[in-house]
């Protein structure tokens, strides 16, 4: 995703953002990733607000606007499923973590993958909109 110039990638992370970029840091994610237009722990004590404010840097630093087709927020919990979709976010669940795929799918994420291996599937759940990117994990 990095190499392609349409894409801004970054973080939202309940972290303060000191210690998400120690942590991005340490898996060589920095680079890859805008961390000034992300969102942080630091920012507001709730995930579903740092949504927009994620949303609101990104349009101030790069001049357009970032609606609920083209946010994309990629989580492995029911908690960053609700978080995109109150904050006006689709949402690609990865069933690698503690929670499966049927109890993403439930918290309403617009797509749910097992893992993030299969890098066709993956972008194919980032550039097909709604619900209709749907897959099975």
């Amino acid at each position: 995703m990095a190499a392609r110039g349409e894409v801004v990638q970054s973080v939202l992370t309940g972290n303060l953002r000191a210690n998400a970029e120690l942590k991005l840091g340490l898996f060589g994610l920095t680079g890859l990733l805008d961390a000034e237009v992300g969102a942080y722990g630091d920012d507001a004590p709730e995930r579903p607000a740092l949504v927009p404010v994620a949303r609101r840097r990104a349009a101030a630093a790069y001049g357009t606007g970032f609606d609920s087709d083209s946010a994309v927020l990629i989580g492995d919990t029911p908690r960053d499923v609700r978080a995109g979709l109150v904050g006006g976010a689709r949402v690609i669940a990865v069933a690698s973590g503690a929670y499966g795929a049927a109890e993403l799918r439930e918290a309403g994420a617009d797509a749910v993958l097992a893992d993030l291996r299969d890098t066709a599937a993956v972008l194919r759940a980032v550039w097909t909109p709604g619900p209709a990117a749907r897959s099975s994990g």
